[in-house]
């Protein structure tokens, strides 16, 4: 009874081991690419099918749809791109590529996939930034990564032939299951990429009351680099729901790839991939997918409200603990003045926890707290280093 895929397909681009090993045997006949590391998450997650209906990179027909019309060329909602753009130090090997041929995609010397080339294609890289990410400020993380993409963007179908993810993440078709064997008709995704605080808890706790189960599904590949490590975000919500949650209505799971700060638009593409793990609903708070002040803090409630998605959207005000309601509420449930409200700020947190000190028990649970205090000395560094580049 779980959300039907994105495009009514669930894609499968995993070879079976008879004919993986084969092409493996053979990998000297076909030319290599390399690719950075975000590149092989999307190649990984294409193969699973957690970007259906997409079944490899995009040719320029469906990246220009996207850019400009924010759908597909047939029509489906799509906000982000999803682009391979080879190592500029390539650029001499990708000009002599032509349709038909089949390319190895590696990553840290490692080969993640057969490409079929479909398209070799030119694009703008400032309108990629101002299209997607609204901004060509080169402070925002995701257009600063643009520094370092060349000239070309690849496109065709893709077979995957290593795994990039480790144990304990699950491809959508491994989700839908365990959905089906608890019998949860109805399914919240919870999008995160930090350690569990009370505010996010409340709005957990409100959409059970709605759904059968939620599915916690931290983004844990490429992030912020002054972001807690995803070793942080697994371990304090492991702890949370095995100690906190009534059995068998929580459950986690990551998912590797780089996250886009994108706002909006990134909101509408993490909801399509949830929709494909079997989600039936997706909360949504304020300023999901945001960094900095590049984006209206409720904009992705609007924009997933006007998509017809086929996942249902949960929609909460930000969350905060009220002094006079000695309670977590939002504006709809509490009428007291900002001087009562406590809000949650993570920024606050990491830095607190990367000085040695605990939140207040207001925010996060001291428990988790004394959890989160073991990776100081990681945010302390990532925190040094980020003052650093800001000069």
């Amino acid at each position: 009874m779980v959300s039907k895929p994105y495009g009514g397909k669930l894609i499968n681009r995993l070879l079976g081991e008879n004919e993986r090993k084969r092409i493996l045997e053979h990998l000297g006949e076909r030319q290599q690419i390399s690719v950075d590391k975000s590149v092989a998450f999307d190649i990984e997650k294409i193969a699973f099918g957690a970007f259906s209906p997409l079944e490899g990179f995009m040719g320029a027909d469906d990246y220009n749809s996207v850019l400009y019309k924010e759908s597909l060329t047939n029509g489906l909602p799509w906000t982000i791109p999803i682009i391979l753009p080879p190592d500029p130090l390539e650029n001499s090997v990708v000009e002599d590529l032509g349709e038909g041929d089949e390319l190895v995609l590696v990553s840290n010397a490692k080969p993640m996939a057969i490409l079929y080339l479909e398209e070799r294609y030119l694009f703008d890289k400032k309108e990629l930034a101002k299209q997607v990410y609204g901004t060509l400020d080169p402070t925002h993380p995701d257009v600063k990564k643009m520094e370092h993409m060349g000239d070309f963007l690849l496109s065709g179908k893709i077979d995957l032939l290593e795994r990039l993810s480790g144990q304990g993440e699950l491809m959508p078709q491994e989700a839908r299951k365990i959905f089906e064997e608890r019998m949860w008709e109805t399914v919240a995704a919870f999008q995160t990429r930090n350690p569990p605080h009370l505010a996010h808890e409340y709005i957990q706790r409100c959409a059970l009351e709605l759904v059968d189960g939620i599915f916690i599904h931290p983004v844990v590949g490429e992030l912020k680099e002054d972001d807690f490590p995803p070793e942080a975000v697994i371990e304090s919500y492991t702890y949370l729901i095995n100690n906190y949650y009534p059995k068998n209505r929580a459950f986690l799971s990551p998912l590797s790839i780089a996250m886009r700060y994108a706002g909006p638009k990134a909101a509408v593409f993490l909801a399509i991939v949830r929709k494909n793990y079997g989600c039936t609903h997706f909360i949504v708070g304020r300023d999901m997918a945001g960094v900095g002040n590049y984006y209206e803090p409720y904009g992705a409630q609007k924009l997933l409200k006007e998509l017809n998605l086929g996942i249902e959207p949960i929609l909460f005000r930000e969350s905060y603990y009220c002094g006079r309601c000695r309670s977590m509420a939002t504006e709809k449930t509490c009428g007291h003045f900002l001087e009562d409200h406590l809000k949650v700020s993570m920024t606050q947190v990491r830095k607190m926890i990367a000085n040695g000190m605990r939140p207040p028990p207001e925010i996060t649970r001291p428990d988790i707290a004394d959890l989160l205090m073991k990776y100081r000395i990681h945010l302390n560094h990532s925190l040094n280093n980020r003052e650093l580049d800001q000069y």
